[in-house]
């Protein structure tokens, strides 16, 4: 497929392996800029060695980036920690959003509804010149969250629900940061930041003895496998391995794909020709 142009990418931490995954996918990407700081730190690890047109660039040059020929995708990553409060992470990567929306035909959002910051998409998106892309399922529902991506969206997390109750979920990158994010979760707000003993007789409390593997398929599996190993064996849980079927790539695939077709279609479309009610945002102006 050819479009020329800019893709913005403002995305999660949690959903990084992800946005590794579709970029060194993409041989068509001529330069790929990521927004340099502490939260680029493990993209940009990961990334370097897949695709040696990694450039970063700090965010007050963001508006200076030439436009350039072929196709080009800058990125900017997000504190995971906004998660604790939905309206704050909306905020933050709307104010993103905004920044680069001059500087790119369209945009993906790195992210779910992730408590419902992103609900409203129509709202919080309404003075942006460029579609944005958020991740959704097959019916354009937007996912729940970084657990219900690599699972195809509300169907699939509903059928891990049923098929594996009172478990534990750690995915790669949830498994790589869970002791920055164990203490972030709905299930242990109040809990003292880096009390792992107050953490261990909620989980015995709750019933938690199992840690289920999600494995993507991307990433560093062998890091994954140990850092998990290294949860289960800080409470005591046993580790499960998801069988095959669960998870796949099509979400973060399509999304990526739907910002190609708009970038070739010059990003000008109607609501009706969307492929979901929420997935794009198509401009107004």
């Amino acid at each position: 497929m050819s479009s020329d142009g800019r893709m913005g990418i403002v995305g999660c931490p949690i959903l990084e392996d992800e946005i590794v995954y579709i970029l060194n996918r993409d041989r068509g990407l001529r330069d790929i800029f990521v927004v340099e700081d502490e939260h680029s730190e493990n993209l940009l690890r990961k990334l370097r060695p897949l695709r040696p047109d990694v450039h970063t660039i700090r965010e007050t040059e963001i508006a200076e980036l030439p436009k350039g020929e072929g196709r080009t995708c800058l990125v900017w990553m997000k504190p995971f920690g906004l998660h604790e409060y939905p309206k704050e992470l909306a905020k933050e990567v709307v104010s993103a959003v905004k920044q680069i929306d001059r500087q790119c035909s369209a945009i993906l959002l790195g992210y779910g509804l992730c408590g419902n910051a992103f609900k409203d998409m129509d709202m919080l998106f309404e003075d942006v010149r460029s579609p944005v892309v958020i991740l959704t399922d097959e019916r354009g529902q937007i996912v729940d969250d970084c657990i219900a991506a690599p699972l195809g969206g509300t169907d699939g997390y509903l059928r891990l629900l049923k098929r594996y109750a009172g478990v534990f979920y750690m995915t790669p990158a949830w498994a790589e940061n869970w002791r920055g994010l164990i203490n972030k979760m709905e299930f242990t707000k109040g809990t003292e930041n880096g009390n792992l003993e107050t953490l261990k007789m909620l989980f015995d409390y709750a019933g938690y003895n199992r840690v289920l593997r999600i494995d993507t398929g991307i990433g560093d599996r062998e890091h994954f496998h140990e850092k998990v190993r290294e949860f289960s064996e800080e409470f005591n849980f046993r580790e499960v391995d998801l069988e095959p079927g669960f998870v796949s790539t099509k979400v973060i695939e399509d999304a990526y794909d739907k910002c190609l077709h708009l970038m070739e279609k010059g990003h000008r479309v109607t609501e009706e020709q969307s492929s979901g009610p929420e997935s794009v945002l198509i401009s107004h102006q």
